[in-house]
């Protein structure tokens, strides 16, 4: 996990920032309210950039991207065991 606050990683990696109708896509509100519904707690807010993209990224000691996954809408996101699969596949290449 890496905290961005200047955004370095996040212009590296050419996430970009979506649009009103992706952050508030039925698929992101699902997300939302399931979060809601669990207990999750809606923080204030600090004047974060709700628009900014995320994504997922499997990087090798030498900063090789062996896996990248730019969020299409905020619950856009890689399953942990596609994850594990990709980090299995890559440990058993030569």
């Amino acid at each position: 996990m890496l905290a961005d606050p200047e955004r370095q990683a996040y212009n590296a990696f050419a996430l970009k920032r979506l649009s009103w109708f992706k952050v508030f896509s039925p698929a992101a509100l699902k997300l939302y309210w399931k979060l809601l519904r669990g207990g999750m707690g809606q923080e204030a807010y600090r004047g974060d950039d709700i628009y900014q993209s995320g994504g997922d990224f499997l990087l090798d000691r030498e900063g090789n991207i062996l896996f990248a996954h730019r969020s299409q809408n905020p619950a856009d996101r890689p399953a942990p065991a596609q994850l594990l699969m990709v980090i299995d596949r890559i440990q058993r290449a030569p």
